[in-house]
């Protein structure tokens, strides 16, 4: 920056009586001295490594040695407000400093120069460091048979966060700190890595969920007098799950996928349960089959049979519709499946149903749906529809109850019966599990139901109106549903005459009458 050079100068000359060329003569050369100093060129950053939190910068420039420089720091671009980070220190080209970052936060660098003179440099283009966020931990995580749920502790500066399984070729993105993944198979393990990222990618976390085994669907291979035959369908389990099968009061034996039973009475009902053992030893619920011995299952008619284990599981389906500005979705569950394949069809998305509420996402507001479950036990299938309305954008937490009720009160199973002969019958109230409060009345009489209640003493053939009250603590709900008891009165003779050689038997019934 400092240059030296010579100039030949020319003395003046004053009236001193000599003449210029004398003085020329005397003093054939006369030399000035003068410094000047070159501006500086301003300098340059660039980032050079990353450890940690820790950012490795270099300074690139083509001043001399040692000319002194200034670097600052601040969080925003503008440099509103900044930090000295090196006030004018003396560097050489490819010098370099560290600064150390808190997770995902950005910090904007410059730099300029100064030559000996002090004139300074402009600020060179700020460079900017970006700190990855922390790397997400686990905070919670759940299974079913047929889906994974994983909640990650959010952190701070993270604009998404990302999973990947281990057999998916792409990750999924979410702004939220929750993933559901229902593509997953029951009793197996699934690898996944996640991350948060904004524009930088934190370190990854890794997890190993296992799946719940599904419970096995019982079929029925043989039946003799004295023995039975059970043949388990492992209901998408892997081949390596342990079929676990017991019988009150007997030893039924295991063999594979077969459930054998030998030296049994005749003409006698046996209930067997059965469930299965994932390789990650948990297991599968209990499910049961009764058969008697010496004839076909129980009804002795095996369509009959899934028909009626059909409308059961159909009593059974649980629907909670509900919505957000972002848009509608319905949650469905059914309990007690019967070991038998359930599946929920909504806007085309299916997926296998369980006591576990199952979710499909991404419906309109205000828009009728239909809900189709399926049950099916691998020979026989049956369907069944349900409305569902979605909420309309802006619904009262007071509507959104009441839809809610009312699902709910349809949802409740009511079963009439009797003792046969008697003339008496009850009606048996069923809910499904729920937080909220609900009582059901009939004729005067209120009970609080907390899962099955009966009413006693009513009368046989007759339509009795179910009063349910819903209560969520804040606001209630009243609807009603009818149902008819059975017949359960005995046939009167009430007259007896003959004719020829035949008896004429009048009888009084409230029964239909068969040919």
């Amino acid at each position: 920056m400092k240059q030296r050079w010579r100039k030949v100068g020319l003395a003046l000359v004053f009236l001193a009586g000599l003449p210029a060329q004398t003085i020329l003569a005397a003093n054939p050369s006369i030399v000035a001295e003068q410094e000047e100093w070159t501006l500086a060129t301003v300098p340059k950053l660039h980032v050079i490594g990353v450890s940690g939190n820790t950012h490795t910068v270099q300074i690139d420039t083509n001043n001399p040695p040692g000319t002194e420089m200034k670097m600052e720091k601040s969080g925003s671009p503008d440099f509103s407000v900044f930090d000295v980070v090196q006030d004018w220190t003396p560097h050489n080209d490819g010098d370099t400093f560290s600064l150390d970052l808190q997770d995902a936060e950005t910090v904007y660098v410059r730099i300029k120069a100064r030559n000996g003179k002090g004139i300074e440099t402009l600020y060179s283009e700020p460079l900017t460091l970006i700190q990855a966020p922390a790397m997400p931990t686990l905070a919670s995580q759940d299974s079913t048979d047929r889906s994974i749920t994983l909640v990650v502790n959010p952190v701070k500066g993270a604009h998404v966060y990302k999973v990947k399984r281990s057999d998916w070729d792409e990750a999924k993105v979410s702004t939220d700190t929750t993933f559901t993944d229902d593509t997953v198979s029951p009793g197996r393990p699934y690898t996944y890595e996640f991350w948060a990222e904004n524009s930088v990618m934190s370190n990854k976390n890794t997890i190993t969920i296992w799946t719940k085994p599904a419970p096995p669907i019982l079929k029925v291979q043989n039946v003799t007098a004295t023995s039975i035959t059970l043949k388990v369908d492992l209901n998408g389990n892997p081949d390596d799950v342990l079929v676990e099968a017991k019988r009150e009061g007997g030893n039924p034996a295991v063999n594979g996928t077969l459930i054998e039973e030998t030296g049994l009475k005749e003409n006698t009902e046996y209930t067997y349960e059965v469930r299965v053992e994932s390789s990650n030893h948990e297991y599968s619920e209990w499910v049961s089959k009764t058969l008697r011995t010496g004839t076909l299952p129980v009804t002795s008619d095996p369509d009959e049979e899934f028909a009626k284990a059909a409308e059961d599981i159909f009593s059974r389906v649980v629907y909670h519709v509900d919505a957000d500005d972002h848009g509608a979705w319905v949650d469905v569950s059914v309990t007690n499946t019967r070991g038998i394949d359930v599946r929920g069809t909504v806007n085309g998305i299916t997926q296998f149903l369980n006591a576990t509420p199952v979710r499909y996402g991404d419906l309109e507001l205000d828009k009728e749906y239909l809900l189709t479950v399926v049950v099916s036990d691998g020979t026989r299938m049956k369907e069944k529809q349900y409305s569902i309305k979605t909420p309309k954008k802006g619904t009262t937490e007071e509507e959104a109850f009441r839809k809610e009720a009312e699902q709910f009160i349809r949802s409740i199973n009511l079963v009439a019966d009797g003792l046969i002969n008697s003339g008496r019958a009850w009606i048996d109230v069923e809910a499904p599990q729920t937080n909220f409060a609900v009582t059901a009345t009939i004729e005067g009489v209120s009970q609080e139901i907390t899962k099955k209640v009966r009413f006693d003493n009513l009368d046989d053939n007759a339509v009795y109106v179910v009063s349910f009250e819903v209560r969520n603590g804040k606001y209630s709900y009243r609807g009603q549903r009818e149902i008819t008891t059975p017949n359960r009165t005995a046939p009167e003779v009430v007259n007896i005459t003959k004719i020829g050689g035949q008896l004429q038997i009048e009888v009084l019934t409230y029964s239909e009458l068969k040919n």
